[in-house]
């Protein structure tokens, strides 16, 4: 089970996203484009999807797990903080 410190950093990842999406592509939660067959939205939201729940999965079954793609280089600044490490309790 996540414990506070695990839930707060989580949080605050989700938040760095929604603020990074107003900021950069204030539209996508209006077009809504990942739901239109046959787009490279879809194909990429549900690529985000997956690799969000891989991420879970093993956040869930490894301790120590790096919050994240930490290990994935990327060109929002808020992701900076990424590689920070979940405790072991």
């Amino acid at each position: 089970m996540l414990d506070q410190y695990e839930r707060s950093q989580l949080l605050r990842r989700r938040d760095r996203i929604k603020q990074w999406l107003a900021a950069e592509a204030p539209y996508a939660m209006a077009d809504q484009k990942h739901l239109d067959a046959c787009t490279p939205e879809r194909a990429y939201w549900h690529y985000g999807y997956q690799a969000a729940l891989t991420d879970m999965m093993q956040l869930l079954n490894t301790p120590g797990r790096k919050c994240g793609s930490a290990g994935i280089p990327s060109s929002s600044p808020e992701d900076a903080q990424d590689g920070e490490r979940f405790r072991e309790d």
